[in-house]
């Protein structure tokens, strides 16, 4: 089984990707469009949904309490605009749900993406999770804005005021 990392902590999956075989006690994620158009045509939706570099986050402004996790893809090595949508759905729209970077993503990216607001990452498969959670504790400052809620940066006191 495949194992992600949320919160700090190694955990198996528990959902499944279009296009995957579904498992038991496996929540099914919906692509963006899929959703959207089952809300508007009044079908019965998941509570989770599949976001591509593409796709306007802005869309799920009025259907985020229907959801416990949001999935940001990220396709290909260098692909930037899944940081750019989590600060959107953390910052501006306020959803207070799982929010999952998953795709061609590295050690040295984790504690980025947990600063833009991501509590669950999908690795790419060639990396060792277990040596990946040392990658929140790569750095002592963090020089941008972005949340700290995952990463327990230890702030440097220069003493001058």
């Amino acid at each position: 089984m495949r194992q992600i990392i949320r919160r700090r902590e190694l955990v198996p999956e528990d959902v499944h990707y279009p296009g995957e075989p579904g498992g038991n006690g496996t929540r099914a994620v919906a692509p963006l469009a899929e959703f959207i158009t089952a809300v508007n045509s009044g079908q019965p939706v998941g509570n989770a949904v599949l976001i591509e570099p593409t796709d306007e986050v802005e869309l799920l402004a009025t259907h985020l309490s229907r959801l416990n996790l949001i999935v940001i893809e990220f396709p290909k090595v260098g692909e930037g605009r899944g940081y750019s949508q989590a600060r959107l759905l953390r910052q501006r729209l306020r959803y207070p749900g799982e929010l999952r970077a998953k795709g061609a993503l590295k050690r040295d990216q984790l504690l980025f993406l947990a600063r833009c607001g991501f509590d669950s990452f999908q690795l790419d498969a060639s990396e060792n999770l277990q040596a990946a959670l040392a990658g929140f504790d790569s750095f002592s400052v963090g020089y941008q804005d972005g949340s700290e809620e995952f990463i327990h940066l230890r702030r440097r006191d220069s003493g001058a005021r």
